[in-house]
């Protein structure tokens, strides 16, 4: 995954961008692992909203993912404090996320094994679906 991480309202240091890949970056290509092509980026956007307070949920962590083989992407907002806890709402947010996802490709392609298994009615095949889906996960 390539990652476009872009700072508004103050300075992007190479800290920062270490920590966006670290805590963002890092997770998100455990997760989906080898589903995502290398070419797919990952807009992430850290923020301080206002320049007046001092205290408060001023930080902001913006991070949009673009899944693959979908037309959706994944939005995330996360703020805080300071902004290593925007970032760490933010990762709390996508990996539960990413999660929804997997489960309803897991879904997805069980109901699809399903529907072909009713319509042919051959037991064998039905047997070796679950083979068959451990399989192409391997790939």
């Amino acid at each position: 995954m390539q990652m476009r991480i872009k700072a508004t309202g103050f300075p992007l240091t190479p800290a920062l961008t270490q920590l966006a890949e670290e805590k963002l970056l890092g997770p998100l290509e455990r997760r989906l692992g080898r589903h995502v092509p290398e070419a797919m980026p990952v807009d992430i956007e850290l923020a301080r909203t206002t320049r007046h307070h001092e205290e408060g949920n001023i930080w902001k962590c913006e991070v949009n993912v673009p899944l693959p083989n979908e037309k959706t992407t994944i939005f995330v907002e996360g703020w805080g404090d300071s902004l290593e806890a925007a970032v760490n709402k933010a990762n709390d947010v996508i990996e539960r996320r990413v999660g929804d996802y997997k489960g309803r490709r897991n879904a997805r392609f069980l109901r699809v094994s399903r529907a072909v298994k009713d319509e042919f009615r051959i037991s064998s095949l039905a047997r070796r679906a679950g083979e068959a889906y451990r399989w192409i996960r391997r790939r």
